[in-house]
């Protein structure tokens, strides 16, 4: 090989080099790389509730007795309310589930700051966190924004 063709050969090299360091630290510098974990938290969405609240099996009234206590009598036999009762029961369970499981959200997306967060991730992790908290303090799990 002569040397001017191994001088542009080498010069060619460093060129190329030098361009490929430069792209790499031009990328590294423009999009930092995001964690996993905060990834994960910030595309959290709020599950789906597979929970649904049976409908009351007829008309309820309150009844005021003559010891001044209020009762609730329904206008359907004892079966059918025994019935719905234990719907109303397993309904209340899953709800409960559903927000256990919602608390655990909370946590993961809580621990994700411990990886360092831009300030728009945390106002978005920190919007998520919000309709959890509302989820879990709404009686039939649905944050109130949400409904339809």
């Amino acid at each position: 090989m002569s040397k001017p063709l191994k001088s542009l050969t080498i010069i060619c090299r460093a060129f190329l080099i030098m361009m490929f360091s430069v792209n790499v630290c031009a990328e590294e510098t423009a999009t930092p790389a995001v964690h996993k974990k905060v990834q994960q938290a910030l595309d959290w969405r709020l599950p789906k509730i597979d929970c649904e609240q049976p409908k009351a099996p007829g008309t309820s009234k309150e009844v005021r007795g003559e010891d001044g206590a209020t009762r609730t009598e329904w206008d359907v036999d004892s079966n059918t309310l025994a019935r719905y009762e234990r719907k109303e029961k397993r309904w209340q369970n899953c709800v409960e589930k559903y927000k256990t499981a919602l608390a655990k959200d909370f946590d993961v997306l809580k621990s994700s700051a411990q990886y360092g967060l831009t300030q728009s991730q945390a106002d978005t992790i920190l919007g998520h966190m919000k309709t959890i908290q509302s989820a879990i303090f709404a009686p039939d799990g649905i944050p109130p924004e949400t409904t339809e």
